[in-house]
């Protein structure tokens, strides 16, 4: 943590016309300024990684063999089950036919349609996204 007293003994050095002694400090203090700016900004995203954890862990379900997102209330899906057990990535499965298709890991669900006509909004148009999730 800064010390801002140092800051103080800067000053005076200054005033005391030891410029070279109080730029050493003063450039000492910078270092550790730009050092904990350093682990403020890293620990900012450990922090976003443990809340997207913790979001994805309170919402993400499985049901008919399925992973499920509920976000603001919709249920978002189906992920392929495969790429989040094997790699924990979110890929939402395409309808192809009368099955479904994971258009990363190119597996197929035959006669999964079924699943989405009971169970989430249609998925005409809409691309798969990868969400950046581990388990």
């Amino acid at each position: 943590m800064l010390d801002y007293r140092r800051f103080k003994e800067i000053n005076d050095l200054f005033a005391s016309g030891q410029p070279e002694k109080a730029r050493r400090l003063l450039m000492e203090m910078q270092s550790r300024c730009i050092a904990l700016r350093d682990e403020m900004s890293m620990l900012k995203v450990r922090l976003q990684t443990f809340e997207d954890i913790l979001y994805l862990s309170q919402n993400l379900y499985e049901e008919y063999g399925f992973y499920w997102l509920r976000t603001a209330g919709i249920k978002q899906g189906p992920f392929c089950p495969h790429c989040y057990e094997s790699e924990g990535a979110l890929i939402r499965l395409e309808k192809q036919h009368k099955s479904l298709l994971c258009p990363y890991c190119s597996t197929s669900y035959k006669g999964a349609v079924r699943v989405m006509t009971e169970t989430a909004e249609p998925l005409a148009g809409r691309q798969a996204r990868i969400l950046p999730f581990a388990k």
